[in-house]
């Protein structure tokens, strides 16, 4: 029996300094930062996941994590002493001029991260978990390398659902759609001011007030869908995908679902 390698997957932290701050509608704030090492910094697809981390609820400096056991030390520590972390997306990364956006959804200060980004000024710093080797060759590699988005090549018809904290990762996704591949996208967001133009020749249904899951049982779908990516908070996303294999007939193995948040705790 033939053993095949899968490359090898390399996470490293930095710290890494802001260089903008663009308001792209009033939910939604991205953030470009800077340091050297971004330079060496890949991507595994469109909805690549990275780690933000931002100083300990004790105020005390960022003591950036190095080795392979930095998770379990950081559960070790007393929480007022951790740094805290929270999950995003990798926007847009610009290796040639070591530049890397994030952009962030504004709920106020009911969280950490959010209530970082609502005072985020030129200069201020925040450490990054950054991928810096990827296995792009098999599903199991894309998958272990950090995005969730990977459909077959044979999949031509495809339904994507995201509520605005999956925002980044669908615009993304939309940007990099083949042309020969159908879409049809319902995306969620607080306010008819989020609504944004998105690349692509997507059908795309925008929801400003009512419910995702219920936009997405009333659609009338233009195709018989081969595979779907779900993305945002917790008990929508399984609403969704109930909905999928209920009663669009979907299998299960054909759609992919990421719980970003969970409703009653505070998810940024």
């Amino acid at each position: 029996m033939t053993t095949v390698l899968e490359r090898p997957i390399v996470f490293d932290s930095l710290l890494a300094t802001v260089a903008a701050v663009d308001d792209l509608s009033p939910h939604l704030r991205r953030v470009t930062f800077v340091a050297p090492r971004i330079a060496e910094a890949v991507t595994a697809g469109p909805d690549q996941r990275i780690k933000v981390l931002l100083a300990p609820p004790n105020g005390s400096a960022i003591k950036l994590p190095s080795g392979p056991e930095w998770y379990t030390e950081w559960c070790a520590q007393p929480v007022e002493e951790r740094f805290i972390m929270r999950t995003y997306t990798v926007r847009a990364l610009r290796p040639e001029v070591a530049e890397l956006d994030v952009e962030f959804v504004l709920h106020g200060v009911n969280g950490p991260a959010s209530a970082w980004v609502s005072e985020a000024a030129l200069g201020d710093q925040v450490g990054l978990l950054l991928p810096f080797a990827v296995d792009t060759t098999s599903t199991k590699g894309l998958l272990h390398s950090g995005v969730d988005y990977v459909p077959p090549a044979s999949s031509v018809r495809r339904i994507l659902v995201a509520d605005e904290t999956a925002l980044p990762a669908l615009a993304g996704i939309l940007e990099e759609l083949p042309a020969a591949v159908q879409a049809t996208v319902f995306v969620a967001v607080p306010d008819a001011a989020d609504v944004r133009p998105l690349a692509g020749a997507a059908d795309v249904t925008w929801v400003t007030d009512g419910s995702l899951v219920d936009a997405v049982k009333s659609g009338a779908l233009p195709f018989d869908p081969d595979y779907a990516w779900v993305a945002g908070e917790s008990s929508m996303i399984k609403e969704v995908r109930r909905h999928l294999v209920n009663v669009v007939g979907m299998p299960k193995s054909a759609i992919s679902f990421q719980g970003y948040w969970k409703r009653g705790e505070a998810h940024c």
